[in-house]
């Protein structure tokens, strides 16, 4: 039997050793190939009510649009804009109105708001959209690169050259965001696709581990080449060794060889065997 290329993905979120309410959320439906890490902000922990909405939202949407026997594609929009990043905006766009319109009806939870990374990946490619600080690398063949651009005052100042990274990284300012999801009544989503290939190892993650642990110790976890559980376990214990200053969550998926089942593989599924 011919292999074919199939994700395997795994998830954890921690509240880290220094907060006691953990405002992270992930969501994992490998079903549709969607992949999500969200990081609440706001107070009387309205952080936590902010990355699950948005994460519960984006879910909900993507099944109805993408769940069914036919895809549905949201109106209007860029056209020249890929299908499944318009799709993915719009499933973060919603999340911002239900977010916002949440933070109106109640007043303790105003300005609350969260980061997104969201991935819709096949065998082919992968489409992310993604607003705020929380990351996406791609680990491929030794080297590890951040697909994506922190929304971040300081990743202002660095893609200006007005600081370095490593003053960024130990800048004061480092959590203002400038943009998330929820915050205003209108959203910037930043959108991609990129190509992938067998082997490939996609990490999402809150700045829970990018604060924690450098890019070069997280490429040296991936390069061993552990499962994606082992992964996630390992790189959260480690932002934790390094003092877990904040909550974490990280998703771990890797693009690998399966063996088709043909014919009885399917069949001995149908009778449960």
């Amino acid at each position: 039997m011919s292999p074919r290329l199939a994700w395997e993905f795994a998830g954890k979120t921690d509240p880290g050793c220094v907060r006691s309410n953990n405002e992270d959320n992930l969501g994992l439906d490998p079903d549709l190939g969607l992949f999500i890490v969200a990081d609440g902000m706001g107070g009387h922990n309205s952080g936590e009510v902010a990355s699950d909405l948005a994460v519960s939202t984006i879910r909900e949407y993507a099944r109805r649009m993408l769940g069914g026997d036919k895809v549905l594609v949201p109106e209007g929009g860029d056209r020249s804009i890929p299908v499944r990043c318009r799709q993915l905006e719009h499933f973060i766009r919603s999340a911002n109105t239900v977010i916002y319109e949440k933070g109106r009806a109640f007043p303790k939870e105003a300005g609350m708001g969260t980061t997104v990374v969201a991935v819709l990946a096949d065998d082919r490619s992968l489409s992310v959209a993604h607003v705020g600080d929380s990351r996406l690398y791609l680990f491929r063949r030794g080297a590890l690169t951040q697909l994506t651009q922190d929304h971040s005052l300081v990743g202002d100042q660095v893609r200006r050259g007005l600081i370095t990274p490593e003053a960024a990284a130990h800048s004061t300012l480092q959590n203002i965001l400038t943009r998330a999801v929820g915050a205003e009544p209108e959203v910037k989503v930043d959108l991609a696709e990129h190509p992938v290939m067998a082997g490939d190892v996609l990490l999402l993650a809150t700045d829970g581990l990018d604060k924690m642990v450098s890019d070069e110790k997280i490429a040296g976890v991936l390069a061993a080449g552990p499962s994606p559980a082992e992964a996630v376990d390992t790189l959260v214990e480690m932002s934790r060794k390094a003092g877990g200053l904040d909550n974490i969550t990280v998703v771990c998926g890797r693009l690998g060889q399966v063996p088709s089942q043909g014919l009885w593989g399917k069949l001995a599924r149908l009778w449960g065997r």
